[in-house]
């Protein structure tokens, strides 16, 4: 019995009522069904009675000091066979809660876990929206990024990510950005020092190994569907996706769902993965359209 053990009925009265929970636990066969969650820490996404669920971080003990964090059963950090860690496939579910932005080489991660799922099999996340919180002053990654990290297998974060991590996070709350705070205003979370600590901290992990964790990559919901979209025309993105829920006025997250599909013709996957893209990116532009509209009159 894991942390967030409920009867199916209190579940399915909780997700009616938590639109996260709904997000995060979307297509996950109920009442039986096995799955894992990544980086669960003291927070492990509900679920109900009948559901086996394995928790997966990059260490046994990453979250060594974090009250009621919860016990880690296999340590993965998205380099090299998942299934081999496991000794298990064929699972039905995986979710990641605010996990995936601190993977080193997050084409590696996907395809490790859509190795251990069942052709039907689902994938939700959940994302930080860069536009509101502090890495509002970064860049949305890039896909010669996600190549980089591909063809070299980081294992850790690069002295790259930890760099642009630490140098460019701001010292801004969701909420202020929410109420009109301009993030181009806000100042440094390290304050004046944040140039010479980021170098310090890139230089001093790269020399020693030590596993420094940040934020690898930061996205919006659209430029994420750009890098879905790019990595699969290259054949390196394995899902297809279902569904994906743009961030809510004052929140700082949005939601993904993708699925392991059962084509096995890489050229009718890649039309698959392309058509859903797209129908995605136009669901969010024209989101996007209604909501301009709305704000000017």
């Amino acid at each position: 019995m894991h942390p967030g053990f409920l009867s199916l009925d209190a579940f399915l009265a909780r997700r009616a009522a938590d639109r996260r929970l709904a997000r995060l636990t979307h297509d996950v066969p109920l009442p039986e069904a096995r799955g894992l969650e990544f980086g669960p820490a003291n927070n492990p996404t509900a679920l109900p009675e009948g559901i086996r669920v394995a928790y997966v971080d990059r260490a046994v003990d990453a979250q060594a000091g974090l009250d009621e964090a919860v016990p880690i059963d296999h340590a993965w950090a998205g380099s090299g066979s998942l299934a081999s860690v496991l000794g298990t496939d064929g699972l039905d579910f995986a979710i990641a809660a605010q996990v995936a932005q601190y993977v080193p080489n997050l084409l590696g991660w996907f395809r490790g876990i859509h190795a251990v799922l069942r052709p039907g099999g689902v994938l939700n996340l959940s994302l930080p929206d860069r536009r509101f919180m502090f890495d509002a002053g970064r860049a949305d990654s890039t896909i010669a990024e996600l190549v980089e990290a591909d063809l070299l297998d980081y294992g850790r974060p690069s002295p790259r990510q930890i760099f642009a991590h630490t140098y460019q996070a701001l010292a801004i709350e969701p909420g202020g950005i929410w109420a009109g705070e301009d993030p181009a205003r806000a100042p440094r979370l390290c304050g004046e020092a944040a140039l010479a600590l980021a170098y310090e901290h890139a230089r001093d992990t790269h020399a020693s190994g030590r596993y420094q964790e940040c934020h690898c990559w930061v996205f919006t919901p659209l430029s994420f569907l750009d890098l879905v979209e790019a990595a699969a025309r290259l054949g390196l993105f394995p899902f297809v996706l279902n569904r994906i829920a743009a961030t809510e006025p004052e929140q700082f997250e949005f939601y993904v769902s993708m699925r392991r599909d059962g084509e096995t013709d890489p050229e009718a996957l890649r039309g698959m993965q392309v058509g859903a893209v797209a129908h995605l990116r136009q669901i969010l532009e024209r989101q996007q359209r209604r909501a301009t509209l709305l704000a000017t009159r």
